[in-house]
Formats: C-alpha cells, sequence, structure tokens
C-alpha cells in the first residue's frame, strides 16, 4: 500500500542528515547528471543559495525515503513561481528518485503545492529530453490538463562509443591545423599540460576575467561573488561520484588556457573555458579542446557532453544531439495564467534572438563591447570602433609596395651597430601587446631596441611570405627578398641601413598606405622603388579589387582573390 508523505528540508544542517539517502538513490540509478548529485546541491546551497528561498522536499512511503525534489521559489503578483534549485549556474536540473518513483513522487509534490497556494507557476530549466525528469514533468502537466509550453536548446556531444575516436581526432587536426599550431608554440618554449595544483588555481579566474572582460558568456559571473566561493568551493571536494577537473596548458610557467569541467559517472561536461586572449592567433581553443578529448577517451569516459548551445566549434565536434527544455506551466486559476503567459512571452523573445548564432555572437561581442567602452573607453577606442563598423558598409584601401635592392646602399646619418637585436615570445608577452605575438605566430622576427630601458619593438621581418593583412594578401616572397613591416615610420632610414649591413644580399620590400603619405614620401627620398599598387573598394555589398603593376617584378608577385 502506498502511503506517500512530504517532509521539508530547511536548513543545509538538516539535509546533512539525509546525504546516504541522497547518493544511494543517484548511485542505483547510475546518475550521469552531475548538477542533481549531492555534492553540487549541498555547496550550491551553503554558498549562493544562502540568499535565494530554497524549498527542499523529501517524499517518503511508508517510512522509506524515495524521492527529493529542491526548488527556488520567487513570488510576483501573488503567484509563487517555482523553479529548480540552482538553475542559474547548472547546465541541467531534475528530480532525484528511484527507479519507478519519479512520476508518483513528483505528482505528490506538485499536487501538495497546488492545494497549499493555488496560484501557482512551474517554470523549470534545465530538463534533458533525454532524462526521465523532462518525461515525467511533461506526462504530469498533460494528464493535469495543465498546458505545457516547451522550449528547446541545443545540446551537443560527443559519444566515445559511436565513433572511431583516433580518426575523428585525426580529422579535425587537419581542419583546425591544430598540430601545426602547437609545434609553432613549443619552437618558442616550453608548452605543457598540466592538472594544476590548489596553490595554482586562482590563475584559473584571473585568465578567465581577461579572456571574456570585454565578451558575454552564459557563465560570466563564474569569477564574481558568492558563485566565484562556490567554483572554488568544488575544486576541493573530493567525495562523490561528481568531481571537478581542471586541465591547462602552461607556456613556459605562465597558464595560456583552461577547460574547468564536472564528471559525474562516465559523462564529462565542459563547463568554463578560457585562454590568454593575446595568443587567439595560436588557436589556444582548440589546442585545449583537443586535449580534453583526448584525456577523456584515454581515462575511459562515455560522453563528452558539449553543454547547451549551436557554436559552431561544438556543432564540429559533435556525434549527436541532446536537447535542454525549459517548461512553463500554471495551476487553473486566472492570476497564474497570466504570469504564466507573462513568462512565456519573454520565453518567446529571447529563444527568437537566442536561438540564431549571428545574435548570439553579436551579443556576445559586439553588444559587450559597447557597453564596456560606454564603460572604459577613451575617445581613441570610440574613434577605433567607429572607424571598424563604417568599413563593415563602406571601406576604400588603398595599399603601395616598395621595393629597395641589394645595389642601392642607405648610408645612414649615425652608426647602427647593434641597434637592434631579436625578440624572445617570452619579452613579447611581457608588452601584453596582442598584435606582436599575432606576428611570431605568422613567422615574422621581431627586433627591438638594443638600448631602451624597456622591451621597445622596433620592426617586423619576414623571409618567406608577404603579408598585406589590410587586403588579406598572403603570397610567397621570391629569392633573396625579405619583407619589412610594424612599426617603422620614424626609423625607415636607420632600420634600412641595420638590414643592408646585417643581409647585405637581400632585397627589401615594404608596404604603405593610402593615409601613410608621410611614410610613402620618405621610403621614395631612400631610394626605395614603387612595384605595385594594390587597391580594394567595397560599399554595401558591391566589391572591386585592382592591382596595378610598374615593374615585371611586381606583377609576379601579386594577386587578389
Amino acid at each position: 500500500m502506498i502511503k506517500l508523505q512530504l517532509i521539508r528540508i530547511r536548513t543545509d544542517d538538516e539535509l546533512v542528515f539525509y546525504k546516504e539517502l541522497w547518493d544511494g538513490i543517484l548511485a542505483n540509478e547510475h546518475n550521469d547528471n552531475p548538477f542533481i548529485e549531492y555534492t553540487w546541491f549541498y555547496n550550491w546551497w551553503i554558498t549562493v543559495g544562502k540568499k535565494e528561498r530554497v524549498e527542499l522536499y523529501a517524499v517518503q512511503n511508508n517510512g522509506d525515503i524515495i524521492a527529493f525534489v529542491p526548488f527556488t521559489v520567487q513570488q510576483q503578483w501573488g503567484v509563487r513561481i517555482y523553479a529548480f534549485a540552482g538553475e542559474r549556474i547548472a547546465h541541467y536540473t531534475g528530480i532525484v528518485a528511484r527507479k519507478g518513483w519519479q512520476l508518483p513522487a513528483l505528482a505528490f509534490v506538485l499536487d501538495e503545492l497546488i492545494k497549499k497556494h493555488r496560484h501557482v507557476v512551474f517554470a523549470f530549466h534545465g530538463l534533458l529530453e533525454s532524462k526521465e525528469s523532462s518525461k515525467v514533468i511533461e506526462q504530469y502537466l498533460v494528464e493535469r490538463q495543465m498546458r505545457p509550453h516547451i522550449f528547446r536548446v541545443v545540446t551537443p556531444f560527443l559519444a566515445f562509443n559511436e565513433v572511431d575516436v583516433p580518426s575523428y581526432i585525426n580529422k579535425h587536426n587537419h581542419i583546425h591545423a591544430v598540430e601545426q599550431r602547437e609545434k609553432k608554440l613549443r619552437n618558442f618554449g616550453l608548452l605543457r599540460r598540466i592538472a594544476p595544483k590548489q596553490e595554482e588555481l586562482h590563475q584559473l579566474f584571473h585568465l578567465y576575467e581577461r579572456r571574456w572582460t570585454k565578451k558575454r558568456t552564459a557563465t560570466n559571473d563564474f569569477t564574481k561573488g558568492k558563485k566565484k566561493d562556490f567554483f572554488e568551493q568544488l575544486l576541493t571536494v573530493n567525495d562523490g561520484a561528481m568531481r571537478v577537473e581542471v586541465e591547462a596548458l602552461a607556456f613556459d610557467n605562465q597558464w595560456l588556457a583552461f577547460s574547468y569541467g564536472i564528471s559525474c559517472r562516465g559523462r564529462y561536461v565542459t563547463y568554463a573555458l578560457g585562454h590568454e586572449p593575446n595568443f587567439v592567433s595560436f588557436g589556444l581553443e582548440h589546442l585545449l579542446n583537443q586535449s580534453t578529448i583526448k584525456r577523456t577517451f584515454t581515462e575511459n569516459y562515455r560522453l563528452y557532453d558539449m553543454a547547451m548551445g549551436m557554436e559552431p566549434s561544438k556543432l564540429e565536434w559533435r556525434s549527436g544531439m541532446d536537447f535542454t527544455r525549459r517548461i512553463i506551466a500554471s495551476s487553473k486559476t486566472k492570476r497564474a495564467k497570466l504570469m504564466r503567459s507573462q513568462l512565456v512571452l519573454k520565453q518567446r523573445f529571447k529563444e527568437l534572438f537566442e536561438g540564431t548564432h549571428p545574435f548570439v555572437k553579436w551579443t556576445r561581442h559586439t553588444f559587450t563591447q559597447l557597453r564596456y567602452l560606454g564603460k572604459y573607453g577613451k575617445g581613441k577606442d570610440w574613434l577605433e570602433y567607429g572607424q571598424q563598423f563604417v568599413e563593415k558598409f563602406v571601406r576604400l584601401k588603398l595599399v603601395e609596395l616598395y621595393e629597395l635592392s641589394p645595389n642601392d646602399r642607405v648610408i645612414p646619418q649615425q652608426p647602427v651597430g647593434e641597434l637592434f637585436e631579436e625578440m624572445t615570445m617570452q619579452e613579447a608577452m611581457q608588452t601584453d601587446q596582442q598584435e606582436l605575438i599575432s606576428l611570431l605566430s605568422k613567422g615574422y622576427i621581431i627586433y627591438k631596441d638594443s638600448f631602451a630601458q624597456t622591451i621597445k619593438p622596433a620592426f617586423a621581418l619576414h623571409k618567406e611570405t608577404l603579408r598585406v593583412d589590410a587586403l588579406d594578401i598572403v603570397e610567397p616572397l621570391p629569392k633573396h627578398a625579405y619583407f619589412l613591416s610594424y612599426n617603422l615610420y620614424k626609423n625607415i632610414e636607420v632600420v634600412t641601413a641595420f638590414m643592408q649591413k646585417i643581409k647585405p644580399n637581400q632585397t627589401l620590400w615594404m608596404t604603405a598606405s593610402f593615409w601613410q603619405w608621410r611614410k610613402r614620401k620618405r621610403l621614395q627620398q631612400i631610394g626605395y622603388k614603387r612595384i605595385s599598387r594594390m587597391k580594394h573598394f567595397k560599399c554595401a555589398r558591391y566589391e572591386r579589387n585592382h592591382v596595378e603593376n610598374y615593374t615585371e617584378n611586381g606583377g609576379d608577385v601579386h594577386s587578389i582573390h
């Protein structure tokens, strides 16, 4: 005979007495959702949940605990809005119940809440369609004739038993040139994959803030307030099926990237990622993602869960897709129905915009960049952003290429001596300039001022390719030619003389844009000859490219596609 009883657990101290029962139920059901494990919920309640209105119920049948149902409650217009506890920071939610008892236990709890309060709305977020919680909630609402409004978000995953993992990794390695990027980075110093020690984990939050300061993500609160305390607390917990796994890429003892993942019984869920923004040209996100997939496969995980979202990087790696639901329903009173309609309308607008990757990209990059500029931007920053915005619609770019042969000697006004020397990657990192690290990743050699008190870059040299970034031109150089770039205006004569001294048999190439009229004038004064002019014009969807070659040599090198 079934005799159900509802027990209200009011404090986290009371919850401690139910730990073994909670863990036992999920262990028997082979649960792999880490966000409903006792460890997650308890630590959430004693940190973030202290400011929430938590209603945790245990369902008892003839003296035997069969389920736990954790809610948070808000009240508006006299209507109580119930949601699963911690849904704002948990990817997935659900109820904790023994097999066969999910529907009876849930129905009993929800019926009791409706009897007690009448004006009730249920807004349940984070329900995986593949899990039982989503199915029984929908079944309950249909049986009670409470019309459910269901919204879905794509949730990609990689099931290791569905693919040949080594071949799968090799395929994506070729797509993103992961091995080449890693090899480049290793050429500059020691690159290691590490499992950080406790005293090193402060770097995780620092790196995350650097990465996402100007961008918005679903886990933006990862480093703020009580939520940061919560995620730090989880790092110290080693009890139960759920555990946090942090993996990092370190370059000469400095963190370049990290992944914060949460695992539970064969399922690995990616939660937060971050990487050094100055190293974006090395594709750190791809390096770390592939490294984590290899590790989880080697450690016999069944599922690599990429969490909700339609980002191209997730869709590329998926072997299958689940869906995460948000279900909204209410009791049958007019007040509850009105509140339900408001929440449904809000969710429809959210789904309309956030359901498309272009909008997500715009929100994450453009909107948050404007917000950042509004708070911290200076006049120069606004002018740069304004220029970038205008160039999306109207753009006119003109770049001229100049050549100086070895026979045209430049006599400097002062001895060049050992005025410049090569800059290392470690020195470039100290400058905190993304442009310098990007140049090194593209194969440039950067020279610095040998006698400056601080690290001061002077110019960049490429031995293999001509790179005109403004026009997206990358083409091989002819033999015995070097391409000079970066900040050259004030030191063109000195740099040229220095290069002719250390590389006397090389032809020097240099570019100057339409706006750099002083640079063009100076190049011609010291003997450089113009060999090509490249133009690009865009107005709305109309684009035109044109190249004028002034020498046979220039004609051999340039083409714009």
